[in-house]
């Protein structure tokens, strides 16, 4: 996968939560009795801040990993707070005009593979009863690096009067779903040097996982005056 690299990006006042996390983990690998190489692996993989407009190491999870992590993702992309959403999170009511769709959060599952990324959603609805609505992203793979990019139907897969109505929604809550799962998982590996969360810049998915290349944000500085 390509990087961003660091040359022509200017530096930026670390933030306090960047310096804070950079001495708790300098100080937590001083305790322990390891060498300078492992400590600088732990170090790395612990994620070191970066440099705006650079990317940090790339991070996996595991297929079983990520059906953990996207229940949780989908009540987010829901608008909902999961600090304040019980287990299970309720079901949430869309409505448009005159048509309402009960969509299932907890029931929201993600399968992966060779380059696509499968979201399953339950619903309801008077016209279909229970029935569920398939969204697939097809990415990159290791062998086939694409970036961040996704591509999908036009169309779910499920009840034609479900996935006429409700397409776009759908479609939106799937890919919100998606974003929302690699953005914790590229924000789980660091920070900016301003102790901002890194975003994902790169998507790669095959069956032995997802991975995701977390980037620090571009820093536009303002210019000087004359």
């Amino acid at each position: 996968m390509v990087r961003p690299g660091a040359s022509n990006v200017p530096r930026t006042v670390p933030g306090p939560d960047a310096i804070a996390g950079a001495i708790l983990i300098r100080d937590a690998l001083a305790r322990l009795d390891l060498n300078e190489p492992t400590k600088a692996k732990i170090a790395d993989a612990l994620g070191r801040p970066v440099r705006s407009g650079t990317a940090a190491a790339d991070r996996a999870i595991r297929p079983d990993d990520l059906r953990v992590l996207i229940p949780s993702a989908a009540v987010t992309a829901a608008g909902l707070d999961p600090a304040r959403t019980p287990i299970p999170p309720p079901p949430v009511l869309w409505q448009d005009g005159g048509n309402e769709l009960l969509v299932i959060l907890k029931g929201i599952r993600a399968e992966i593979g060779d380059g696509f990324v499968e979201i399953t959603i339950p619903v309801s609805c008077d016209q279909s009863g229970d029935a569920e609505v398939t969204v697939t992203f097809v990415t990159g793979t290791p062998d086939r690096p694409a970036g961040g990019l996704a591509t999908t139907e036009d169309h779910p897969r499920g009840p034609a009067v479900v996935v006429e109505n409700w397409a776009e929604p759908l479609i939106a809550l799937a890919w919100q779903t998606l974003l929302v799962a690699t953005g914790a998982v590229s924000s789980a590996g660091g920070a900016d040097f301003a102790g901002r969360d890194l975003i994902a810049a790169g998507l790669e998915v095959n069956a032995d996982g997802l991975r995701v290349t977390p980037m620090a944000r571009h820093t536009f500085l303002p210019q000087a005056g004359p």
